[in-house]
């Protein structure tokens, strides 16, 4: 992945996990108002959503580290 990709990717995840929040945010506000009931399958869903959220930004974050760790070690061995 270049630096591009990278950002591009982030970008990504970040349109992706603010769209989930924004649902998340909805369903709470149903829930507090008593439009649903937390056995409504919307609230399983969103969370699912979120926990998938978490997911892919942990793998990320470690191809982030990775990617980070071959350069240092490439910068390294070139000196």
């Amino acid at each position: 992945m270049n630096r591009d990709q990278i950002l591009r990717r982030h970008d990504e995840i970040t349109a992706e996990t603010d769209a989930v929040i924004r649902r998340g945010k909805e369903i709470v506000a149903k829930l507090e108002s008593g439009a649903i009931k937390p056995e409504d399958p919307q609230v399983k869903e969103v969370l699912q959503q979120l926990i998938e959220r978490r997911r892919i930004g942990t793998e990320f974050n470690a191809e982030l580290s990775r990617l980070a760790d071959e350069q240092h070690n490439n910068t390294h061995t070139q000196c």
